[in-house]
Formats: structure tokens, C-alpha cells, sequence
């Protein structure tokens, strides 16, 4: 009985000094600039891709000195149509985003008409892709496929993006 206890003790020590070892994590808030997505036209009835690309300093963008990025996550992202003459009508728009070492993740999804100057926010996914690596990048880009609702438009759509994020650090 006696050694089980000492057992027990031994194993609650190098329990409690090994979680006193392992450090605290951070969790922080990032998001992007107002970012430009542009489809280039002719664009056609049907999916139709727009893009932005989002270059940073990691060490710019991050309040504080501590350790790499362990895991990030998209909390929100928010897009508005920029009014221009004559646009077709839109709706739904599917968003991924992607990097050098990140491959097309699918992050959220907008269901519902897309209406010029007004901000619409997409449904982001509960289950995400671990975006660490797309920070270490430097570099990411934002894809959103929208359907075009009429046969075909000659000219380009932009849009007006921010992505907000939920960065962890050791």
C-alpha cells in the first residue's frame, strides 16, 4: 500500500512540474485591411471567381513579441459589392482562402442575394482547417465564387473584403 501511494505522489509531481514547464499560450484578434476582390470580366451566367491577395510582416501585424503561430482561425469575414453602373444580378458566394503552403481551404458561405454597398457577412464554417501556416507565408489569397445570375456581363465586379481572425501563440 505504501509504494502505491508513493507511486501516486510521484506521479502527481512530475505532473504538476511538467505543466508548470509547458508555458501559456496567447490569443489574439487579427483581421485584414479593406481588401480589393476583383472578378476581371467578361463573366459569364453561372460561378464566377473573384480574388484578393493580402501580403503582411507578421512581426508588423501581431501585438506582441511572443512565440510562433500554433493555430489561426477565421472568425468573420464581411463583403460588400462596390456599386458601379449597370451590375448584374448576384447571389450565394462560397469563400475559401489559400497560401504557398496552405491549399484552398473553405472557410464560409453567404446564401442569399448580394446587394451593391451593402456589407453582407458569410457563415463561417464551425470545423476549420488549422491556418497557421498560411501566416508564415507572408501571403494569402481570398477566393469567393458568386453566381451571376444574368447570361453575361462585360465588365468587372470588386467587392470590399475584411477578414478577421483568432491567432494562438506559444
Amino acid at each position: 500500500m505504501q509504494k502505491l501511494i508513493y507511486k501516486l505522489m510521484l506521479v502527481i509531481s512530475v505532473s504538476v512540474g511538467l505543466s508548470a514547464c509547458s508555458g501559456s499560450s496567447i490569443t489574439e484578434n487579427l483581421e485584414t485591411p479593406l481588401l480589393q476582390m476583383s472578378a476581371e470580366g467578361p463573366l459569364y451566367g453561372g460561378a464566377n471567381s473573384a480574388t484578393a491577395t493580402w501580403e503582411f510582416n507578421l512581426k508588423e501585424i501581431l501585438a506582441s513579441e511572443a512565440g510562433d503561430i500554433s493555430e489561426a482561425k477565421i472568425t468573420s469575414v464581411q463583403v460588400t459589392l462596390k456599386a458601379s453602373d449597370n451590375l448584374p444580378a448576384l447571389e450565394k458566394m462560397v469563400f475559401e482562402v489559400t497560401s504557398k503552403n496552405t491549399p484552398m481551404t473553405r472557410i464560409g458561405l453567404y446564401e442569399g442575394t448580394i446587394m451593391k454597398d451593402q456589407i453582407f457577412d458569410l457563415n463561417i464554417a464551425s470545423e476549420q482547417e488549422n491556418l497557421a501556416s498560411a501566416f508564415s507565408d507572408g501571403k494569402m489569397t481570398f477566393v469567393g465564387d458568386f453566381d451571376l445570375m444574368d447570361e453575361e456581363y462585360p465588365g468587372n465586379i470588386e467587392f470590399i473584403l475584411k477578414v478577421k481572425f483568432a491567432v494562438t501563440r506559444k
